[in-house]
């Protein structure tokens, strides 16, 4: 239990870090790759696996951990453009709402079991997640569409389950090499947006951006590490439905403490309803 909670803290951190990033004027992109390649050395310096070339490509999570790598990135630009799109309302929201998917495929894929008081849980962490990150009205008129929002929600489900596909596959107890593989091949991604920012004039090189990516990548690297291992230990039914729940619940406390965000009465209500959903969950079988 105590990796779940780790995971919605250091993810509470990873939205702390970007709430810098904006007061402190960072360039994103730069920024994000310095914390993929924080993250992937993190990782590697942890691990106490060292494969060669043949033993990397021939790991049963070689293939899939190039498609989550790519797939971090891709839902992080995504957001981003969302956000300013449609609006941060939407876009948290149809991110939130992808626990449906991991949670559903969990039952459907692995066979976990659920029983109707952790069924009520999930529907009422639904009903949690829609009440916590609405916002006011001024900012629900700046959403411009659904389309974006939409692929948001697939997109962020799908790689909830890229992650716990590769933590199937994973045959070592040392899960810390995988996982800053997949930070290495966002990396990747992350330099080439880089390079073309710089080559096509639309960023300056800032070594500012550097130092919040290496506090952005630390948080993060422990955010996923946490992540992996609670997916070690229990069911999609469980683990997400309250993962989702607690990153909502905290991020919203966080942001009325330390950034002085308004919490409206639906956000108090939906996180009374969180506490209710996530006792409710703990009875699954």
């Amino acid at each position: 239990m105590q990796y779940l909670i780790l995971a919605i803290v250091f993810s509470t951190c990873v939205f702390v870090a970007m709430r810098l990033f904006e007061r402190f004027y960072l360039d994103n992109h730069q920024a994000l790759a310095w914390n993929y390649a924080v993250a992937a050395g993190t990782g590697f310096l942890m691990s106490q696996q060292t494969d060669t070339l043949p033993q990397l490509v021939g790991e049963p999570w070689f293939g899939l951990s190039l498609l989550t790598g790519f797939w971090f990135i891709f839902t992080y630009l995504l957001m981003t453009t969302s956000s300013q799109r449609s609006g941060v309302t939407i876009t948290s929201l149809s991110s939130k709402l992808s626990v449906v998917i991991p949670t559903t495929l969990g039952v459907v894929l692995f066979h976990e079991r659920l029983n109707f008081i952790a069924t009520c849980g999930i529907v009422l962490s639904i009903v949690a997640l829609c009440l916590v990150v609405s916002k006011g009205k001024s900012e629900d008129k700046r959403s411009k569409g659904w389309l974006l929002p939409l692929v948001i929600f697939f997109g962020t489900g799908i790689g909830d389950m890229l992650m716990k596909f590769t933590e199937r596959l994973n045959q070592s107890d040392d899960m810390t090499f995988m996982i800053a593989f997949i930070y290495f091949i966002a990396m990747l991604f992350g330099i080439g947006i880089v390079v073309f920012d710089l080559t096509k004039g639309k960023s300056k090189w800032q070594w500012k951006n550097a130092i919040g990516g290496f506090g952005l990548g630390i948080v993060n690297y422990f955010s996923s590490y946490c992540m992996y291992q609670g997916m070690s230990m229990f069911d999609n039914t469980f683990l997400f439905p309250i993962y989702n729940i607690g990153v909502v619940s905290v991020t919203a406390l966080t942001g009325w403490l330390l950034f002085k965000e308004k919490l409206t009465l639906k956000n108090y209500i939906g996180l009374a309803i969180a506490i209710i959903a996530v006792i409710l969950i703990t009875f699954k079988p």
